[in-house]
This record gives structure tokens, sequence and C-alpha cells, in this order.
């Protein structure tokens, strides 16, 4: 019996250790001009904010304005990117590209396809934040949205570049 507790946490330990690693580097994402781009080419060495949105999810697209609205100067500086993949049904994907033209964000956007990278990721809900470090470590996941997440987001990330150079301690 004790030998079975004993395995399991040592499995669960190892587990949890595993997960906060990004494997999913090999997945494919369209451009929004219908071009295929792997998810490692669009990462970026400093770190990556990686936001999943779809167009009929009103708090998805609140979000993404809103970190628009405080994607300060300042985080752009240090390289840290912000990219938006839209994980909407097939049916809807015509209507991302007119909606991202409308919208006039500075970040990139793309759509999963086949939903490879929100599995891989284990994305469960939108719109859903995933903090990447330069070594594509998992350092942060948010579920869902409250107005004033976005600011607390690069607050974070400010702080942490400006007092160790690198997204290592968040």
């Amino acid at each position: 019996m004790k030998t079975t507790i004993t395995t399991l946490i040592v499995l669960l330990l190892f587990l949890q250790a595993i997960s906060q690693n990004f494997y999913a580097s090999d997945e494919h994402l369209k451009t929004l001009d219908g071009s295929t781009v792997q998810v490692n080419d669009i990462l970026s060495s400093e770190g990556t904010i990686l936001i999943f949105w779809e167009t009929n999810n009103s708090q998805s697209c609140n979000n993404l304005e809103n970190l628009q609205a405080s994607w300060l100067e300042e985080v752009k500086a240090f390289g840290v990117n912000l990219v938006a993949i839209c994980v909407d049904n097939p049916g809807m994907w015509i209507k991302v590209k007119p909606y991202v033209a409308g919208k006039d964000w500075e970040f990139d956007t793309y759509v999963d396809t086949n939903g490879d990278l929100k599995r891989a990721l284990g994305v469960t809900t939108t719109p859903y934040t995933i903090l990447l470090d330069g070594d594509q470590n998992i350092k942060c996941r948010y579920p869902g949205y409250c107005s004033g997440d976005e600011t607390q987001i690069c607050d974070k990330i400010i702080n942490c570049l400006k007092n160790s150079g690198t997204l290592a301690d968040l």
C-alpha cells in the first residue's frame, strides 16, 4: 500500500513538472492570408503571450481589445511577443480576417484550424492566456477574462524583465 501511494505521488510530481514545458512547437497555424506557419516561428526569444480567442465570444474580443490598449511600448521594447490565436469552428474562419482588419490590432493573429495547438496546450475555454518564457517554458496560464487582467499581465512582465532581464522568475 505504501509503495502504491509513493509511486502515485512520484508520478503526480513528475507529471506536474513536465506539464509546464511547451511541447506544441511542432504544431502549425494558418496566417490570415491562408499560408501555414510553424509555432516555433512565431515565438519570441524573450517571451511570448499566447491568447486563444473566438470571434463569437464577447469576452475573448474584450480581452484582446483591452490587451491592445495595455500593450505598453515598454513591454514591446523588451521583445515580448503578443500572439492571438483564433480557435473558431471551421465555418467561422472566413469571418476572422475581416474582423481582425476592422480592429487594427498591433499584434499578430493566427488561426488554429485543426485545434491541434489548443489540444496540445490543454486550452479548455476562451479566452485563455498562456505566458511562455524565452525557452518556451509555460510560466503562467489564465483561463477566462476579467476586466483589469490585462494590466496585471503587462505589469508582471515589465517588473520581471526589469528585475532579472528574463521571464524566468514569473
